[in-house]
């Protein structure tokens, strides 16, 4: 497969992909850049291996020593962006701050129930539990009291 680059001035850039063939790896191209703001990347513990996933998919996000990883079902990816950019982008996508260092998937939640001082506990779908704190908590009842659109989710 032969790469060519061109440096543009003006005009909008764009990729143009010639093949024979629809192969899977050109498929993955694709899927690249098509969806490239609704898709995650992040590496695991070979950081030269780059991972692709939907945020939909995590459970929760966890900043730990100034690394911010996500969860998955079975999965840990260590991610480049800031627990407070990926709640900016993907707020719309039910993702909550819980905690200063954690937020969580609302859409992942099998059931919350309140505790002593003004804190949720939150059971995930794959059965890890996350404290939403007090100063959080009452962002989260607000959004839940409004409801969302998209609800049947």
């Amino acid at each position: 497969m032969k790469i060519i680059l061109q440096k543009t001035d003006s005009g909008e850039e764009e990729i143009i992909i010639r093949y024979r063939e629809m192969t899977r790896k050109i498929s993955d191209v694709v899927k690249l850049f098509s969806d490239s703001d609704s898709r995650m990347a992040g590496t695991k513990d070979d950081a030269r291996q780059v991972y692709y996933f939907a945020p939909e998919d995590v459970y929760y996000f966890e900043t730990v020593e100034g690394v911010a990883y996500a969860y998955l079902e079975k999965e840990v990816y260590r991610l480049r962006e800031k627990l407070e950019e990926i709640v900016y982008r993907y707020g719309e996508l039910g993702i909550a701050r819980c905690t200063r260092t954690m937020a969580v998937n609302l859409y992942k939640v099998d059931w919350l129930k309140s505790q002593p001082g003004g804190r949720i506990l939150a059971a995930l779908k794959n059965g890890e539990k996350v404290v939403i704190s007090r100063k959080y908590a009452e962002t989260l009842r607000e959004q839940l009291r409004r409801g969302s659109p998209d609800v049947e989710r």
